[in-house]
C-alpha cells in the first residue's frame, strides 16, 4: 500500500512539473518606440507609461518579460509568425484581426490626431478638404483614422518613423504630416524642430480605442482570460490611469 502511494505521489508530482513546464514563463514584448509612450532611457533600456503597464501586466501574469525591439511592420510580422506575443496602442484592422487577438477591455480611449506644417507656411489646414492638394508624410504601417486611410484622394509620403517626417516636413519634402497628438506635440517641441514646425488647425478624432493584442499564434493564447482578468484589475485599481496620466500631464 505504501509503495503504492509513494507511486501515485511521484505521478502527480511529474504531472505536476510537467504542467508548469509546458506553460511558457517568458512574455515577448514586440516593441516599436513610439515617444513619449514606448520609448528607451539614458541608459538604452525600455521606458514610458505604455512599457510600464506591460511590466505591470507581465508580473501578475507571473511571467517574466522579454522585449522584442522593431520597427511597426517588423514587430507585426513578428507577431504574425509567432515569433512575440504582445503588442500595445496597435490600431485593430480586419487585416490585423486575422493574426492579434486584441484585448478587453481598452486601456485607453483618447486617440487625437494632429498635424503639422512647416513654420511660416501660411496655408490654412483647418478642414479636412484641405489636405486634397498637399502630400501628407505618415509612417508606413501605421493606421490612422478610417476616413484618411481609405481616402484615395490623399496623397501620401510613407516613412519609417514619425522622425523621419518632420524631417522630411522641415525640409520641404512633404506639405504636412499626421500623428498622434502627444507624440507630435513631444517631437515638435524637441530641439530639432521647436520653432521650425507648427501646429495646424486640423485635428482628427478616431473612434477606437486603445488595447492590448495577444498573438493569435503565441503559446500564451490559452491565458487570454487571464491576461483580461488582470487588465481589469489593473483598470480598477487605478494603476494604469495613474502611469498614462503623470505622461499626460508632462506633455501639456
Amino acid at each position: 500500500m505504501k509503495k503504492l502511494t509513494a507511486l501515485l505521489l511521484f505521478v502527480l508530482s511529474a504531472s505536476a512539473l510537467a504542467a508548469a513546464q509546458a506553460k511558457p514563463q517568458a512574455l515577448v514584448f514586440a516593441y516599436n518606440a513610439f515617444a513619449p509612450w514606448k520609448t528607451f532611457d539614458s541608459q538604452g533600456q525600455p521606458a514610458g507609461p505604455y512599457t510600464d503597464i506591460v511590466r505591470e501586466l507581465a508580473r501578475r501574469m507571473h511571467l517574466s518579460l522579454r522585449f522584442l525591439p522593431c520597427p511597426l511592420s517588423r514587430c507585426l510580422a513578428a507577431m504574425q509568425n509567432g515569433k512575440a506575443d504582445l503588442m500595445i496602442g496597435v490600431q485593430n484592422t480586419p487585416q490585423r484581426a486575422r493574426y492579434l487577438d486584441f484585448l478587453d477591455p481598452p486601456f485607453a480611449n483618447d486617440n487625437r490626431l494632429a498635424f503639422y506644417q512647416r513654420s511660416g507656411d501660411s496655408r490654412n489646414i483647418s478642414h479636412y478638404a484641405d489636405l486634397l492638394p498637399l502630400t501628407v508624410g505618415v509612417v508606413e504601417g501605421v493606421q490612422y483614422q478610417p476616413q484618411f486611410d481609405a481616402d484615395g484622394r490623399i496623397r501620401r509620403d510613407a516613412g519609417p518613423t514619425v522622425e523621419s517626417s518632420f524631417r522630411k516636413l522641415v525640409a520641404g519634402r512633404v506639405d504636412v504630416l499626421i500623428d498622434n497628438e502627444q507624440q507630435s506635440a513631444l517631437l515638435a517641441s524637441s530641439e530639432e524642430f521647436a520653432g521650425r514646425v507648427q501646429r495646424a488647425r486640423l485635428t482628427l478624432d478616431n473612434p477606437h480605442p486603445n488595447r492590448l493584442a495577444l498573438a493569435r499564434h503565441s503559446p500564451l493564447q490559452p491565458e487570454k482570460a487571464e491576461f483580461e482578468h488582470a487588465l481589469r484589475a489593473m483598470l480598477a485599481d487605478g494603476t494604469i490611469s495613474r502611469l498614462l496620466a503623470f505622461e499626460r500631464a508632462r506633455i501639456r
